[in-house]
């Protein structure tokens, strides 16, 4: 009997234990934020819902949710202290943005933009912060505009035919223009404009020449490069209107005649003109096959000059830095982000908030340089901090914040400069990338080592005598390693 009570006794005791356990595991897991798999459609002028889910589920207390373009601030929508902030919200978006709150303790962190714009389109960062524990992830957004109804118009004879075109306006991306017959082939066009208004909505022209009983039941069709949206107009020409297309056939003969005889005398005058033109032009050519290596000679030389400091450094990382999430390997040359958190001490040296870290050795003198190779590649940024950067506390990547830096962010490769980040669309995110560093005269440059180009310089800055150590931070699945 009283084995009997003690066990209905027990049970209930148990179960509240097993769940208590289990809301712990939960709440010291790591936070993870997904975003949607592929790219979110919109049309011009619609609202849209840009998905962003975290896990595992977390309180709203002390929650903060930042969706952002380039930069943190200005922001596209900010939740924090249970409210929404605009204080600091990009103008662009001001009245357009709504969080729904009561997603936040399911884990949802949906955004809704409303009347989108052309402008809107593009990556957006879904960044949730809860306690120490952070993640982002990248939503893109491709807006659309269809056009209006192709307009046929007949312009004139030509070759032999009417020549017809059609024009459609208020595209966005640029559509592609087809022409077809009934059967559903296809014919090139003969011609084609695309012109973008003000606005950023495209234009378009195309031109086909017709000719007798051959194409004259025709469609014009304007359509997305997806073939999300399309427009056609359709036409038809009898062959009365192809009789007045051939008459300057008998005068272009005559034309053509006088133009042989005077070709022939041209060929005459043009064979003695050209012996003396050919000897002309081989000299020039001489000259500019001379000039061009010079300039190939100049360009080696500054390449070398500003890529190659005095000093080669072979960075290794400092395990003392690194944040938890990140794992290094044995030798401490690569690192790569795992976002599981391991069991290390917190030092006060040690990143807590952002997934850094930093090589061993600082500089208070002299010039360097070192390479970082990307092998995968989410977010991440290198370049140089000093030594007394922010470890515990949120960071701004910027001169001001003491680091100066490049990388590829929320899917743009940019330099991390002040006050606004400078976006290098010109330039290839490399695989292999040079950090420059002359601490004397305050610069520090960065070089495409596939490439052999300069990325980008920052303006000079005085280290005041404070060490500055290669710096490093990792984005989601990104794996760096230095070189050599």
């Amino acid at each position: 009997m009283l084995s009997g009570f003690h066990l209905r006794c027990s049970l209930p005791a148990f179960i509240i234990y097993g769940l208590v356990l289990q809301v712990h595991k939960l709440q010291s897991a790591p936070l993870t934020v997904m975003g949607p798999p592929g790219p979110i459609t919109v049309a011009m002028g619609k609202d849209v819902v840009l998905p962003c889910r975290f896990s595992p589920e977390r309180s709203t207390q002390d929650m903060e949710v930042i969706w952002f373009r380039e930069q943190f601030s200005p922001f596209v929508h900010r939740y924090k202290d249970g409210q929404d902030q605009f204080g600091e919200q990009m103008h662009q978006y001001q009245g357009r943005t709504e969080l729904w709150k009561d997603g936040l303790a399911k884990g949802s962190v949906d955004l809704t933009i409303l009347h989108v714009q052309l402008s809107d389109g593009g990556n957006y960062t879904c960044f949730v912060r809860h306690d120490s524990s952070y993640d982002e992830a990248v939503v893109e957004l491709k807006v659309t505009a269809t056009g209006s109804a192709p307009l046929i118009t007949l312009e004139r004879y030509q070759d032999g035919g009417i020549r017809v075109a059609c024009h459609s306006a208020g595209w966005y991306p640029q559509p592609q223009v087809l022409w077809q017959d009934p059967h559903g082939r296809h014919f090139p066009s003969l011609s084609k404009k695309v012109t973008q208004d003000a606005s950023g909505l495209f234009a378009v022209e195309s031109s086909i020449i017709l000719t007798r009983g051959v194409n004259e039941k025709l469609s014009c069709s304007v359509q997305h490069a997806l073939r999300s949206q399309e427009r056609t107009s359709a036409f038809y020409i009898s062959d009365p209107f192809f009789q007045n297309a051939h008459p300057w056939m008998i005068a272009l003969g005559v034309v053509l005649a006088a133009v042989v005889a005077l070709l022939i005398i041209a060929a005459y005058l043009l064979k003695i003109k050209g012996t003396h033109e050919k000897k002309i032009a081989t000299h020039e050519a001489a000259l500019r096959d001379r000039d061009a290596e010079i300039e190939k000679q100049a360009e080696e030389l500054a390449w070398r000059r500003y890529a190659a400091p005095i000093k080669e450094v072979k960075v290794v990382l400092d395990s003392d830095t690194a944040h938890s999430a990140l794992v290094l390997s044995g030798d401490c040359k690569s690192v790569r982000r795992e976002d599981m958190w391991q069991n290390v001490l917190d030092i006060p040296e040690r990143f807590s908030l952002w997934r850094c870290v930093l090589g061993c050795d600082g500089f208070t003198s002299g010039r360097y340089y070192w390479e970082v190779e990307v092998v995968d590649a989410g977010g991440w940024t290198v370049g140089v901090s000093r030594e007394d950067v922010k470890r515990k506390d949120d960071i701004e990547f910027k001169p001001e914040a003491g680091i100066w830096a490049v990388g590829q962010w929320a899917g743009q490769f940019q330099a991390f400069t002040s006050p606004n980040r400078t976006l290098l669309p010109e330039i290839q995110a490399p695989k292999r990338i040079r950090v420059s560093l002359d601490y004397g005269e305050g610069r520090v440059a960065f070089f495409s080592v596939d490439e052999e180009i300069p990325i980008f310089t920052f303006p000079l800055v005085s280290f005041e005598g404070v060490k500055v150590y290669p710096w490093f931070w990792l984005g989601p699945g990104t794996w760096l390693k230095t070189w050599p």
